[in-house]
């Protein structure tokens, strides 16, 4: 027996199997953990090892060479198997997302098309003159003459194609990249031979052929980062002091959401002295493109809030308005008598005497705050109690992995802010609006008066801290972080409130 008939069949009587059963397992385990090359080596093991291996037990041990047309469609389906599970690797290493392994290579829609048909091509080119023993050259050749007459019909398409390799080429955007291409703005979704496809803030998918793109001038809100830059003018009446003003708007600022404000940068300048007001600018970086939108509409929202509790005159358009005083006597006794109104309508405060309501009324101060705004925040000191007139706030709590927990739920008549009474003792909890919320603020001096002439209130302070003591309790779990709330020596505090309990 020849010596090569035996070397062949012992390779393929055991060599196969033991690759078989290796590249079964190499394939189990990269499915398991979700490896991209458990497809490839699937490919190799069933559609690559089967036909080469019946190729050569026909060629090799039964040497059938003689049957060559059977011979040239087996190697044939042998290379369509090559291609297919090649194609399958070329997916893996060229990737069209961020690469999510260091050995994978990101690349555009377009690019990788274009691999892939050159991969087809000499492939394909390759099997034809080795299996059927076509003459490549003259294929080439009567390839040269269509490309030729296809040019001609497909000169617009073309335009598109070489347009599309010239934007790879200078790479000035990539997917995923905010775009402005002459008033529209939009997001790169795809790009390929023939034209890029960009996604409005309205949801909207605009199609723009590489042609076309290559002629217009491209912003790129991506480069060189994604934080977007923000200018937004506002204007103040001539009656309220700059220093003031520009306070104001660095607040609301640290408050705005979808800011960069630690990366980027934040300038508040005094604009134009106009003939009823004074201009402002304040320019700030948002954390991306579609964050522009939030940022802006909540600043102006903050704002206006935060301008109505300073008593700071917001003047949009120049009208006569603001030659009037800011506040007028009637204007003064209307809000006295509103919120002594409403003081008589709570239930604690039915055993006072209208008298020290309207004293009461006289230091307290009605205030407005938008959703989602926060009103007091953990660990910081309290200026004054706080009534709810209209709306609803919740109190939230850190628990101890830092993590915002939701304490309660409040609305009209109740109160928070009770930590005012401890003067040496900043709040643990979090206030936030939930809507459109106005509160009435009581001065933190005469609240704490308030305990000593109002014992049903004092009762009610006492009960409502007792039982935020221990829905905090539950959220920390300890009995040390809410020892705040009652260890405390000032006279006016909560030792008030034990007095009261011991009678």
């Amino acid at each position: 027996m020849n010596q090569s008939l035996l070397i062949w069949g012992a390779v393929l009587i055991f060599g196969f199997p033991i690759l078989t059963i290796v590249l079964g397992q190499i394939g189990d385990s990269l499915k398991r953990r979700g490896h991209p090359f458990g497809t490839f080596v699937r490919n190799l093991q069933y559609f690559v090892l089967p036909p080469l291996i019946l190729l050569l037990i026909f060629e090799q041990i039964l040497g059938w060479k003689e049957l060559v047309v059977f011979l040239q469609i087996l190697e044939t389906f042998l290379w369509i198997a090559i291609i297919y599970t090649t194609l399958s690797l070329l997916r893996v290493v060229l990737t069209l997302e961020d690469k999510y392994y260091p050995w994978q290579i990101p690349v555009a829609n377009l690019f990788f098309q274009v691999i892939r048909a050159a991969v087809i091509l000499v492939l394909v080119g390759y099997a034809l003159a080795e299996v059927w023993k076509v003459d490549i050259s003259k294929a080439a050749q009567a390839f040269g003459i269509g490309s030729l007459v296809i040019a001609l019909a497909l000169q617009d398409t073309l335009s598109n194609l070489v347009s599309g390799f010239l934007l790879l080429a200078d790479s000035p955007f990539k997917k995923g990249d905010w775009l402005q291409l002459g008033d529209i703005d939009g997001q790169v979704i795809d790009m390929n031979w023939r034209s890029v496809r960009l996604k409005t803030v309205e949801g909207n998918v605009v199609i723009i052929p590489n042609g076309a793109l290559g002629k217009e001038r491209i912003l790129n809100y991506s480069l060189p980062n994604t934080a977007q830059g923000i200018w937004i003018e506002v204007a103040f009446s001539n009656d309220d002091p700059p220093n003031r003003v520009k306070q104001l708007l660095q607040q609301v600022l640290l408050e705005t959401q979808g800011t960069d404000l630690e990366k980027g940068f934040k300038i508040i300048s005094t604009g134009s002295f106009d003939d009823f007001s004074i201009s402002y600018k304040v320019m700030f970086m948002a954390k991306d493109f579609m964050n522009t939108y939030k940022a802006r509409s909540d600043f102006k929202t903050r704002l206006y809030y935060a301008a109505q509790r300073r008593g700071l005159s917001l003047s949009p358009y120049p009208t006569n308005h603001i030659y009037h005083a800011p506040i007028s006597t009637p204007q003064l006794e209307q809000t006295h008598e509103e919120i002594t109104e409403y003081f008589q309508s709570l239930p604690y405060f039915t055993s006072l005497k209208i008298e020290v309501l309207d004293r009461l009324a006289l230091d307290s101060t009605i205030e407005y705050y938008g959703k989602e705004e926060q009103i007091i925040q953990e660990g910081e000191f309290v200026g004054g109690l706080y009534i709810i007139q209209n709306g609803h706030a919740k109190l939230t709590i850190k628990d101890l992995n830092g993590n915002e927990q939701e304490v309660a739920r409040i609305a009209n008549g109740d109160f928070f802010g009770e930590s005012v009474f401890m003067s040496d003792k900043p709040s643990t909890l979090s206030i936030s609006a939930l809507d459109d919320l106005k509160v009435i603020r009581i001065e933190a001096d005469t609240a704490a008066n308030l305990l000593v002439d109002n014992r049903r209130f004092a009762k009610q302070i006492d009960d409502c801290l007792d039982e935020r003591r221990s829905v905090i309790q539950r959220v920390r779990g300890t009995r040390e972080e809410v020892s705040n709330l009652t260890d405390n020596d000032n006279p006016s505090g909560y030792s008030i409130l034990k007095q009261f309990k011991s009678l």
